[in-house]
């Protein structure tokens, strides 16, 4: 007698751009103020802002009402994934992973720490300094670790995990980076704000509900600002996250 086996495919990954994304519109009736009756379209005068009712022929103001649909219907233009970021659903987890580029701080150490390298080395073969030989070693030792980090760059990625319970960041290698875990429904909003040790990268930045208040924590940098606008834009939508306006964001 033979057995009956079942065969399952295993749980794939599923990449987010399968799936059609949609922004919800919001639409109006407009009433009478005074007999509260629904004014048909062909009664409101979009152009100056005015309706007569059918009803009672009493004429008011519509400015609030045409305010508020435009300012529902008004999307924020989509952002397309850009290379270097990857998005996956993976039951009810949305994992992000960034490829990660090169930092202010590499950047700098490429270029400063060769030029003192050198320099220091030169200094030990003139007589008007007593340049111990451990500086310049030490600097070209650094060199070589920036320049080794610049090389294996392709390797180093940062993985953002969101489900409705927590949001984790971590990075590989870490680079004295430690992993951060915080609460879904303490992330109040995220906004973008351009790096502070002026590569010209930008940070999205969150802002965290705690018992004490209000605090803002800088969740990743990257060095595109499509990049930087994607990931704020999924992050978002993925905690049902309504964006608006924050004073700290310059972007």
């Amino acid at each position: 007698m033979e057995e009956h086996i079942e065969k399952y495919k295993p749980v794939e990954k599923l990449e987010l751009k399968d799936i059609k994304k949609e922004f919800p519109k919001t639409f109006t009736n407009v009433n009478c103020p005074s007999c509260n009756d629904v004014v048909p379209a062909d009664n409101l005068n979009l152009q100056n802002n005015v309706a007569k009712c059918g009803s009672c022929n009493v004429i008011f103001s519509i400015d609030e009402e045409v305010k508020s649909v435009k300012t529902s219907n008004a999307v924020k233009q989509e952002i397309l994934r850009p290379e270097g970021i990857d998005l996956f659903y993976y039951g009810d987890d949305l994992d992000i992973t960034v490829q990660q580029h090169i930092q202010g701080v590499d950047a700098y150490g490429l270029v400063f720490l060769p030029i003192l390298a050198i320099f220091t080395f030169l200094m030990l073969f003139s007589d008007k300094f007593n340049m111990p030989i451990f500086i310049p070693a030490a600097l070209g030792v650094g060199s070589l670790y920036f320049i080794y980090r610049a090389f294996n760059y392709s390797n180093n990625k940062t993985y953002i995990d969101v489900n409705n319970r927590f949001l984790s960041i971590k990075s590989r290698p870490t680079h004295f980076r430690k992993d951060k875990t915080y609460n879904a429904d303490e992330i109040d909003q995220l906004y973008l704000k351009h790096a502070a040790d002026g590569s010209g990268y930008f940070s999205i930045f969150m802002i965290v509900n705690g018992m004490e208040g209000q605090k803002h924590q800088k969740l990743i940098t990257v060095n595109t600002l499509s990049k930087a606008k994607f990931l704020e834009q999924e992050i978002e939508r993925y905690l049902n996250i309504e964006d608006r306006k924050v004073p700290e964001a310059n972007v």
